[in-house]
């Protein structure tokens, strides 16, 4: 059985990185779901005209995950997030990913099992060179004329992808990725489980940014 990786409410919203964790899944080691309560968030902050999250779920024959119990057990997480983990743990998820990671309590991820991780980190060890080609094919396929080859599209992701663009540098050699238009989150990761093998965490060092040293070694795009 495959990783489970929980999408939040901000990685559906975003197509850019919906685009890369639903399609580079098919390709790599993990599987993605959500659920209503994270679709429906996700609508809210979509731009006008997009099309809703729920459309797109049914083109690409996806389905929502189960509703979580007891959401106000969470205390240490930031109200509006308690469902979310609820969900997250109905799901068996490993990993909740999320641009707001400190939104989630220590001790209540620890209760789940689940680590919250920022989505370029977890892109950066969990995406494969065959679910990143096809996720670009994916995305140059998309955008408006004229049509952008995907090495194009690798390019213009290094502004909000920095670190799944360095890991992937090998898979287009000749590119010269943008710079990141922004910074990360002072905190990217929260949890006891590497990132990229799922073993548990034992230094303090692993512990902050998640990947564990016998991962950390091994060259990104394996």
């Amino acid at each position: 059985m495959s990783t489970i990786a929980f999408l939040d409410a901000n990685i559906l919203a975003k197509p850019f990185t919906r685009t890369l964790l639903w399609v580079g899944s098919r390709h790599s080691d993990f599987a993605v779901t959500w659920s209503q309560r994270a679709e429906t968030e996700a609508n809210r902050h979509l731009r006008p005209g997009a099309t809703p999250v729920g459309q797109l779920r049914e083109r690409y024959g996806m389905t929502l995950g189960p509703t979580g119990a007891d959401p106000e057990r969470f205390g240490s997480t930031e109200e509006p997030d308690r469902q979310i983990l609820a969900d997250a743990l109905a799901c068996r998820s490993a990993f909740l990913v999320t641009e707001d990671v400190d939104d989630f309590g220590l001790v209540d991820l620890a209760s789940c099992g689940i680590c919250a991780v920022h989505p370029d980190l977890f892109l950066a060890h969990r995406l494969s060179p065959d679910g990143y080609r096809a996720a670009l094919e994916a995305l140059s396929a998309g955008m408006s004329r004229p049509a952008r080859r995907p090495a194009d599209v690798h390019t213009q992701a290094g502004r909000v992808h920095p670190l799944l663009v360095d890991a992937m540098r090998r898979v287009y050699p000749e590119v010269t990725p943008a710079p990141a238009s922004h910074d990360h989150p002072h905190e990217m990761f929260r949890g006891t489980s590497c990132v990229r093998c799922g073993r548990t965490l034992r230094s303090p060092g692993s512990v902050l940014c998640g990947v564990g040293p016998v991962c950390a070694s091994i060259p990104p795009d394996r």
